[in-house]
């Protein structure tokens, strides 16, 4: 079993893409494992016959556990042998018949659901419906975690009829792997770091005319705002180096690349993909990979390499009406930049009362690296090449 990424140890086996007797070479897909942020196919690295698989679909294993020997023929009764302990629990499925109507019914229903293989086979032992998982959750594609947690929760008919209709119960919903992760983190952000915050509220009217011009442009791609901010940041971490910086317990990791995490909502969860080397690049090459990492974050196939090694993490608000928010650091980072929703606003330019669109950015830091007066210089910085983004591709 490979390792996950930096977030966890632990992977699920998903779908195995393989049987025993099939010939493959190296970097053929072998399996699909679930880790806490994403779904990842997992290649051979070695040549030959698949002798024994043995893991089940569903199981939870360590990173270094064996869960496949791939190998010549003559080696086939040493690998069954080591197999035979791993069939003992495994079901077959051809074999698998329901004893009750009532369990047709449900394995019927479970065929229409969208789910991984192993979270329909285990539907399938516990005779749960799917679509009583599906709501239950709030998923429209579910995962064996999600089925484990159901049947936590679920409790006999009679116990059930005790406390009355489904509507006057709470609903418990068992943390994923995902959320274990986020709430470990989060937590060790506010413990750890003494954080302050501070905001600017910045004048975008020259930014949107930019993306305007840039959008307008043939053969273009289209660019977002974050794509913009992104090379904004990066305009004013060269005057703040300290912004972009790494703490441990004994020293400030200044980095000569600046890699910019975006904060994505997915599923259940976020995830932050990181866009590398920032400096190096323009704002159409930004956009393109901004948008492939949302496009894998979205499908649940973002790799942990794409989400490791940022140094700075921007998270944007502006799809809804929040004006302002405070976000919290993404260790070993010490600056996550919050940017609030564009917003009509009443301000006196040369002496007239004019409407101009704001958006509010609020930088939070980690004190240890960056004081007031220099978390306070890089927003004024950052305000003045946003409200000027030409200054950007100086």
């Amino acid at each position: 079993m490979p390792a996950g990424g930096q977030t966890t140890d632990v992977s699920v086996v998903g779908t195995w893409l393989v049987k025993c007797g099939d010939k493959v070479k190296r970097g053929d897909a072998l399996l699909e494992i679930e880790t806490d942020k994403a779904t990842l196919t997992v290649e051979s690295f070695a040549k030959g016959t698949v002798l024994a698989l043995l893991a089940k679909e569903g199981d939870r294993i360590p990173a270094g556990e064996v869960i496949a020997l791939i190998g010549e023929e003559g080696d086939r009764a040493e690998a069954v042998a080591g197999k035979q302990k791993t069939d003992e629990n495994v079901i077959d499925e051809e074999e698998y018949q329901p004893i009750d109507k009532n369990a047709a019914k449900i394995s019927k229903n479970n065929t229409e659901i969208k789910a991984m293989p192993n979270a329909k086979l285990l539907a399938k032992e516990k005779r749960v419906a799917l679509t009583d998982v599906a709501q239950a959750v709030g998923k429209s594609i579910l995962k064996r975690q999600d089925v484990e947690g159901y049947l936590q929760t679920s409790e006999p008919e009679e116990v059930m009829a005790e406390k009355g209709p489904e509507k006057d119960r709470d609903v418990i919903v068992p943390f994923t792997n995902m959320r274990k992760v986020i709430a470990r983190r989060m937590s060790e952000s506010a413990h750890n770091i003494p954080v302050f915050t501070a905001s600017v509220e910045i004048n975008m009217t020259q930014c949107i005319a930019f993306r305007k011009l840039v959008n307008s442009a043939e053969g273009a791609g289209k660019v977002s705002y974050n794509d913009i901010l992104f090379k904004c940041i990066e305009a004013a971490i060269r005057s703040f180096p300290y912004v972009n910086a790494s703490c441990t317990e004994s020293e400030i990791i200044l980095h000569k690349d600046v890699n910019i995490g975006l904060a994505v909502s997915v599923e259940n969860g976020l995830v932050v993909p990181v866009v590398r080397r920032v400096q190096e690049k323009n704002i159409s090459e930004i956009s393109a990979c901004n948008k492939e990492n949302v496009r894998k974050a979205r499908a649940l196939k973002i790799l942990p390499e794409d989400m490791s090694g940022g140094t700075i993490t921007l998270s944007n608000l502006g799809m809804y009406p929040v004006t302002q928010f405070t976000a919290i650091i993404n260790p070993p980072e010490v600056c996550i930049l919050a940017a609030g929703a564009i917003t009509e606003m009443a301000a006196v330019v040369d002496g007239e009362l004019k409407i101009l669109p704001v958006m509010k950015v609020t930088g939070s830091f980690d004190h240890r690296v960056i004081d007031g007066a220099y978390g306070a210089g890089f927003l004024a910085e950052l305000k003045n090449i946003i409200e000027n983004p030409a200054l950007a591709l100086v």
